[in-house]
C-alpha cells in the first residue's frame, strides 16, 4: 500500500479510490496547488515489464494530447523508486456503471444528455487520430451535477503496437466489443460507435444486450446476434432514440453511423416531436456471392497416356541401339548401375527415416494438471512451454488447452504450448469505509457477490455508514462470485431512552441532564395543580431514544397564579396643636406682633393641624399624596391597598411637616 507517501515531493498519496488489472487509483493531494488529484500507478509486479510501462505510458500520451471538458485531463507523468504513476483530474463521484446500478434505467433525456457529451468527447478524441477502442460505462466518471468525464485511454495506442499477453485473447469489455474486435480485427473509429451503441443500451434499459456463460459465448453474440430492441424492455422509449442504438450497433461498419459527429448530430434531435413514430431502423440486406456448382468428373474419364511421345518402347529402344561395346565393358555398366541403384534407395527410404523427425499427433490433456501434461508431451518426445489465463469455467492451475490444439500433428521435438487457468480473473476490493451500507449492499449484490452482511456498531458515526470492513480487506485481490463480504455498520451514536420527569424538581432534573449529557432548556409556568419548583411536562415525551447533546426541554411550575389583594390599614392621627409661641425678647415690634396675633384669633376657635397621606402599592405611587387636610381633632383615617403577589404595600403619614406613621404592608392572600 502506498498510502502516506508522497511522489516527487509534490504529490501525497491520500487513499485507494479504485483500480483495475494495470493499475491501481488513488486519491491524492497537489502539495502545491493544494488541490485534490487522481494519481494511477502501475502495479508493482508490472514495473519491471517492459509492455506495461509502455501501455502506461501510450496511455499518458494518448489523454494528454486532448483537451475537452468530458475527458479526464492528464496533468502529470513520472517514475519514481520504479513506481510509474500519472497524474489526473480527481472527478468526485460515481462511474456510470454505478450510477446504472443504483438509479436503474434512466429517462429518455437523461440518457440523451449523457450520450451528448459523450460524443462530444470521442468526436474530439477522432479528429486528433486517437480511437479509444474500450468505451464501457467503467470508464466514464459521472459527478453529482450530471456531468461525465470519459478516462482510461490506456488502450488506444497500445494496441497498436503490442500485445500484453501471449494468447489471442482481445483486450476490452466483451459486453461492449464491436463484431470486428471480437474476430480479432483492426479497432476502427467505428468500433467506438458501436460501443456507444451499447452504452446507450444500458442506459435505456439497465441491462447488458448480451450475456453468456463465458466471454467467447458474450463475443460471438455481438459477431452474430442482433441487438436486442429496447423498447421491449422500455416501451416508454422513443423509436426514434431505439434507431440510435439499433444504427451505432449494426453487425457490418458500413452501415452504422459514418462518424462520431453523424450519430451526435442525430443524437440533438432524436427527442423532437416530429421524429417520435418514425419506422425502426434496418439495415440493409447485403446480398451473398450465389454458390457456383463444379460439374462432376465422369468415373470413366482416362488421360490419355497412349498419345505421349515420351513414352518409347524399351524393346524398339534396344533394337535400335548398336551393339560397340564389349561384354567387360557391359560387365563395368551392370555392376555401375547396381551399386547406384543401391545408393539411390538408401537415400529415398533409409535415410529419410533416419533423419526427418516423426510426426506426433497432439494429445488432449484439458483438464489434467500441469504436472500431468508436461509429463504426457514430453515423452512423446516434444518440447513444452507454459502460459496462464484467466478463465471463468476450469480451475486454477488445471490445463485449459494446447497451442496447437489437441488432435493437431507436429513433428517430434516441437513446441507446444501448455496454457493452464489461473481460475477466474481477480479484482481488488475497494475500501468502502465512510460509504452508505445499503448502496454499497445493492451495489455488491448486483455485481455478483455471493453474500453481504452488515453488522450492527454503536458508532459517533451517522446511522447506516459502514465503519468497518471486515472482509475482505481493502486491496485484497478475490473472485465476486466467491466472496462474502462482512462490513461492521454504524447505529449510529448511542442512544438514551428518556426517563418521564415530571413531577421532578428542577435539581434532579439538572442531574438527569447532565449525567445523560442532554441540554436542558428549562421555562416557568404558573399551575393550581403541580406544585412550585416541580416539572410539569416535558418534550420529546418519555421513552424517545435520544443522542447526546440532544435537547431536553422541561416546564417548571411557579405554583397557583396569584393575583393582586386589597388590604385596609386603619389609624389614628392624634390632634395636638403646638404650645402657644412665646416672645422670645422684648423686642418692642414682636410684642406689637403678639398683640395684633391676640386680636386676630378668638378665644372660640382651635388651632388646626396638617395631615397629608401619602400611599405606595401597586395603582399609586408613594411621592404623589394620596389625602390632604387639616385636622382639629383626633381623627381616624381608613385607607386601601392593593398589593400585587410577591410585592409590598407601603404608607406614610405626616402632620405638620413631620412624619407621623411610616408602615409596610406585606402581600398576603
Amino acid at each position: 500500500m502506498l498510502t502516506g507517501k508522497i511522489l516527487n515531493e509534490r504529490y501525497k498519496i491520500l487513499r485507494t479510490i479504485g483500480g483495475g488489472g494495470m493499475a491501481d487509483v488513488y486519491l491524492g493531494e497537489d502539495l502545491i496547488l493544494n488541490r485534490e488529484v487522481a494519481i494511477k500507478v502501475l502495479k508493482m509486479e508490472y514495473s519491471n515489464n517492459h509492455e506495461f510501462i509502455e501501455r502506461f505510458r501510450r496511455e499518458a500520451e494518448s489523454a494528454i494530447s486532448l483537451s475537452n471538458d468530458h475527458i479526464v485531463n492528464i496533468f502529470d507523468v513520472g517514475e519514481e523508486n520504479n513506481i510509474y504513476y500519472m497524474v489526473m483530474e480527481y472527478v468526485e463521484g460515481d462511474t456510470l456503471k454505478e450510477h446504472i446500478q443504483y438509479h436503474g434505467p434512466l429517462s429518455a433525456s437523461d440518457a440523451v444528455a449523457i450520450m451528448l457529451q459523450l460524443t462530444s468527447a470521442l468526436s474530439h478524441a477522432h479528429r486528433n487520430g486517437i480511437i479509444h477502442r474500450d468505451v464501457k460505462p467503467q470508464n466514464i466518471l459521472m459527478n453529482q451535477y450530471g456531468n461525465v468525464k470519459i478516462t482510461d485511454f490506456g488502450i488506444a495506442r497500445a494496441l497498436s503496437s503490442t500485445q500484453l499477453t501471449k494468447t489471442n485473447d482481445v483486450i476490452g469489455s466483451v459486453h461492449y466489443l464491436s463484431p470486428e474486435q471480437a474476430r480479432g480485427g483492426t479497432a476502427t473509429k467505428k468500433s467506438d460507435i458501436y460501443s456507444l451503441g451499447i452504452v446507450l443500451f444500458e442506459l435505456l434499459t439497465g441491462r447488458l444486450p448480451f450475456s453468456g456463460e463465458s466471454a467467447v459465448s458474450v463475443a460471438l453474440k455481438h459477431m452474430q446476434t442482433e441487438t436486442p430492441y429496447v423498447r421491449s424492455f422500455q416501451p416508454s422509449v422513443p423509436q426514434s432514440l431505439e434507431n440510435v442504438v439499433l444504427k451505432a450497433t449494426t453487425k457490418n461498419p458500413l452501415h452504422r453511423y459514418q462518424s462520431i459527429d453523424e450519430m451526435q448530430q442525430d443524437l440533438e434531435t432524436v427527442l423532437n416531436l416530429d421524429r417520435q413514430d418514425e419506422e425502426r431502423f434496418i439495415p440493409p440486406t447485403e446480398e451473398g456471392e450465389d454458390t457456383k456448382v463444379m460439374p462432376a468428373i465422369p468415373p470413366n474419364m482416362k488421360l490419355d497416356d497412349e498419345s505421349d511421345p515420351t513414352v518409347v518402347n524399351a524393346d524398339q529402344q534396344t533394337k535400335d541401339t548398336p551393339n560397340k561395346k564389349s561384354k567387360k565393358w557391359m560387365v563395368f555398366l551392370i555392376s555401375f548401375s547396381a551399386l547406384v541403384l543401391i545408393a539411390a534407395i538408401i537415400a529415398l527410404f533409409v535415410l529419410p527415416k533416419m533423419l526427418i523427425p516423426d510426426d506426433i499427433e497432439i494429445p488432449e490433456v484439458a483438464g489434467k494438471t500441469y504436472e500431468e501434461a508436461f509429463s504426457e508431451l514430453t515423452e512423446l518426445g516434444l518440447e513444452v512451454e507454459r502460459e496462464s489465463v484467466y478463465d471463468e469455467e476450469i480451475e486454477e492451475d488445471l490445463v485449459v488447452k494446447t497451442s496447437p490444439r489437441a488432435g493437431n500433428t507436429v513433428k517430434e521435438g516441437a513446441t507446444v504450448t501448455i496454457v493452464t487457468s489461473m481460475g477466474q480473473e481477480k479484482i481488488d476490493f475497494p475500501d468502502y469505509v465512510g460509504s452508505s451500507f445499503d448502496q454499497t449492499k445493492k451495489f455488491l449484490e448486483n455485481n455478483g457477490y455471493q453474500e453481504v452482511i452488515g453488522y450492527k456498531k454503536d458508532s459517533d458515526q451517522p446511522e447506516g455508514e459502514i465503519i468497518a470492513q471486515i472482509q475482505p480487506e481493502p486491496g485484497e485481490a478475490i473472485i465476486p462470485e466467491n466472496t462474502r463480504v462482512i462490513f461492521d455498520v454504524s447505529n449510529g451514536p448511542p442512544t438514551i431512552s428518556l426517563q418521564s420527569v415530571e413531577g421532578w424538581s428542577l435539581e434532579d432534573v439538572q442531574d438527569y441532564a447532565k449525567t445523560n449529557n442532554l441540554s436542558l432548556v428549562t421555562e416557568e409556568e404558573f399551575s393550581d395543580d403541580v406544585r412550585e419548583g416541580r416539572v410539569m411536562q416535558q418534550n420529546p415525551s418519555p421513552n424517545t431514544e435520544l443522542e447526546e447533546g440532544d435537547e431536553l426541554r422541561v416546564i417548571v411550575s411557579k405554583g397557583p397564579d396569584l393575583k393582586p389583594v386589597t388590604k385596609t390599614e386603619t389609624f389614628e392621627v392624634v390632634y395636638d396643636p403646638p404650645a402657644d409661641e412665646q416672645p422670645t425678647n422684648n423686642d418692642e415690634n414682636n410684642q406689637d406682633e403678639n398683640n395684633q396675633a391676640d386680636e386676630n384669633n378668638s378665644p372660640d376657635e382651635p388651632v388646626g393641624q396638617e395631615v397629608v397621606i401619602y400611599i405606595g402599592d401597586a395603582e399609586r405611587n408613594m411621592n404623589n399624596v394620596f389625602h390632604k387636610e387639616t385636622i382639629y381633632a383626633d381623627t381616624t383615617y381608613e385607607i386601601e391597598l392593593t398589593i400585587n403577589p410577591e410585592e409590598m404595600a407601603s404608607y406614610r403619614v405626616v402632620r405638620d411637616g413631620e412624619t407621623y406613621i411610616e408602615e409596610s404592608v406585606p402581600y398576603e392572600e
